[in-house]
Order: structure tokens, then C-alpha cells, then sequence
């Protein structure tokens, strides 16, 4: 991503924003990156008409947090100005049931060649994102680097996430072409605690049994031993946090499942895990975690362009004061490379040239090559 400059404000107002934007567009800004802290309260009947009248393409969405100059911030925007346009595409109904991907997908790209990189946010509380990654994976292929995340709210309540030269976008994704090719580092840290077990039984994110037993039960059978811990009525995602799933893929890696909420014996998860797959109970140690990131930084070669981080929002809630460690250590695996991103609802990449897949409790760490 060809960048003039990143601008920063912890000020939440739309005036603020339209000040940063003001200034990059003076500095002949041909495309605006726009991220937004959640807690600043975006509103569409505000932030619609001015988007609109944007005169560059614009991309980009609200998360639960930034990050800026080494921290993680809960209040305010980055800018990100960038001196060569950039074509960003937008997917609706992401978690209609009657929606065709595939010609959505087709009419969106065509058959132009298939772009080096691309940015890839999307509405984290989504149901169907598994489906669209597929259908984009199997239009674009392989040769594609595809990094990004979920955009949304910590309250996990739908609402409009993505910024557009259309205004704000609820249930969409959105893909944006960008210029050149980059390099990924994509790491979680996570280790098996138990299983595997069979997921006898679920419907797009929610897993109802596990070895045709409520999937609950057989949750709470492991994590309350393990933690130390009893689930109450409101402490789910207190204990949960720290023991996600883990689904085996055919190469042997694994792709961790969020279980954020339950219902009843039924687990709610960010992302889908589908029937018949064969998942792991996983467990966090802070030291590992921490370790996996600067791994994912080091993978990333050595240079002078930013480098854009979709870390997970559950690594904040997990790793809580040690975050800041987590942060570091990436910046150090980065050299002299400047950071910056968003905590996100789920993560996308295609990391180590594997299918284009929706991770949780991920860090996806990706850099231009200069």
C-alpha cells in the first residue's frame, strides 16, 4: 500500500475525522483508509453524507479497537492517506441465506486478472463468511495474498461497521484491490488441550453436539477442571476466552473457533464450524502467545513501508496488560517498519499458502514488499 502518511486523533466526533481527512486530502491523497474505535459511536444518519461525498475512494470499518505508535487505543481514527487510487468492491448479505456469492462475485471482478493483494473487511457477526471466502478463493485463486478482518462491536450486536463511498455498510464485505504485492506472518500460539471431538452437529457457527452430546456439557466438562472455574449465568466469556476451539485442517494446521456465547447446550462461535469436522479443545499460555506473534512479525522482510496488523480483539481480552508485550514483540520482529491496524472479530488471510480462510484469536500481520 503506497502511504503518504498515517494520521491519528483519540477525538471521537465526526469533526475531528473530517479534520484528518481535510488534511490528507490536501496532502493529494488518492485513496482514504478510514478505522474507527467502536466506543466513538459511528452513526450512519451522520456519517452517510459525508462519505458520500467523499471525492477519493474510501475503505475501511469500525472495530473494537485501533492500534497506533505501539499501543492499543478504545477511543478515536486513523487515517491512512494513499498516493495511488484504489478499487474497493462490496458484497451484500452476508448472512442471508438467499444470497448468490457467486454472481455477486462475478460481477464485482469479471475476468480481469487476478489482483496481488487484497484487503479483505467484512462484518464479523456475519453467518455465511465461509461461504463468500470460498467463492472469492475459488474466482481469484491462489496467487492472491489476502489479509484483513472482522469489523464490529464487543456488544455483538449488528450494526452498520464498514465505511464506504456508498455510506455505511451493515452485513457486507468488502474488498479492496491494493497496488504491489505483500508478505503475511499469520500466527495464534494456541495449544491443544483436549480431544478431538466430533462435531456431530451445527448450523453455521452455532455447534450443537460434540460426539453427539450437547456441546456444552462436553465444554464444560474439560474447562472447569482446567480453569478452575464454574460457568454461572453471566460469566461465559469471562472463562471462555481462554479455551477456544481448534478445527484440523487437512495440512495439519490449526484454525481456531471463538466461542463467545452460549444458548442453552448450544455454543456461539465467530465463524463457522461445520458438521461432521473434527475440532480440539485449545488452551492459551500468555508466554506462547506472545511468542507466536513476533514469529508472524519475523516472517515479514525487512522494510520501510507500514506494515498493517488484523490482531484479534479476544488476544486483548485474554492477554489483558500483557497485550502491550504482545506489541512489542511484534515491532521488534518488524525492524524499522512503522505499525498500525485494528483488534478485529475474526481475521482473514491465505497465511502460508494455504485456502483463503476466517481465523479467530489470531494475529495476521501483513507488508508491502518495497
Amino acid at each position: 500500500m503506497s502511504m503518504t502518511r498515517i494520521h491519528f486523533t483519540q477525538q471521537i466526533g465526526l469533526e475531528s475525522l473530517k479534520q484528518l481527512v481535510d488534511q490528507a486530502l490536501a496532502e493529494d491523497a488518492q485513496a482514504l483508509m478510514l478505522l474507527a474505535c467502536d466506543a466513538n459511536g459511528c452513526s450512519p444518519d451522520s456519517f452517510d453524507p459525508w462519505l458520500r461525498s467523499l471525492p477519493v475512494p474510501v475503505f475501511g470499518g469500525v472495530f473494537p479497537q485501533l492500534i497506533h505508535a505501539g499501543r492499543n487505543v478504545e477511543r478515536g481514527y486513523l487515517v491512512i492517506a494513499l498516493s495511488e487510487p484504489v478499487r474497493a468492491i462490496t458484497i451484500a448479505g452476508l448472512s442471508d441465506p438467499e444470497t448468490d456469492f457467486h454472481e455477486q462475485v462475478a460481477e464485482q471482478l469479471g475476468d480481469d486478472e487476478p489482483p496481488d493483494s487484497v484487503l479483505f473487511l467484512l462484518d464479523g457477526l456475519a453467518s455465511r463468511i465461509g461461504e463468500l471466502l470460498d467463492v472469492v478463493y475459488d474466482h481469484l485463486g491462489s496467487d492472491t495474498v489476502y489479509f484483513g478482518g472482522g469489523a464490529g462491536s464487543l456488544s455483538f450486536e449488528p450494526r452498520p461497521c464498514l465505511f464506504s463511498n456508498q455510506g455505511m455498510l451493515a452485513d457486507h464485505a468488502q474488498l479492496t484491490i491494493l497496488p504491489g504485492h505483500y508478505e503475511l506472518g499469520v500466527e495464534h500460539g494456541w495449544e491443544k488441550l483436549a480431544g478431538p471431538f466430533v462435531v456431530t452437529d451445527a448450523t453455521r457457527n452455532v455447534i450443537h453436539a460434540l460426539d453427539f452430546r450437547p456441546a456444552f456439557e462436553v465444554y464444560r466438562e474439560h474447562v472447569e477442571p482446567s480453569s478452575g472455574q464454574r460457568f454461572e449465568q453471566d460469566n461465559f466469556f469471562a472463562i471462555a476466552k481462554a479455551y477456544p476451539f481448534g478445527l484440523e485442517k487437512p495440512d495439519g494446521h490449526i484454525l481456531v473457533r471463538d466461542p463467545i456465547s452460549r444458548t442453552g447446550n448450544d455454543l456461539n462461535c465467530v465463524g463457522e464450524v461445520p458438521a461432521n469436522s473434527m475440532v480440539y479443545l485449545l488452551k492459551g499460555d500468555p508466554e506462547k502467545l506472545i511468542a507466536a506473534a513476533g514469529r508472524g512479525a519475523r516472517n515479514i522482510p525487512p522494510g520501510q513501508a507500514p506494515a498493517i496488523l488484523a490482531d484479534c480483539i479476544s488476544r486483548v481480552l485474554f492477554l489483558e496488560d500483557d497485550f502491550a508485550r504482545e506489541l512489542a514483540a511484534i515491532q521488534s520482529g518488524l525492524g524499522d517498519r512503522p505499525v498500525f491496524g485494528m483488534l478485529t472479530l475474526g481475521e482473514v488471510a491465505n497465511g502460508g499458502g494455504t485456502c483463503l480462510e476466517f481465523y479467530n484469536k489470531t494475529s495476521v500481520l501483513a507488508a508491502p514488499s518495497d
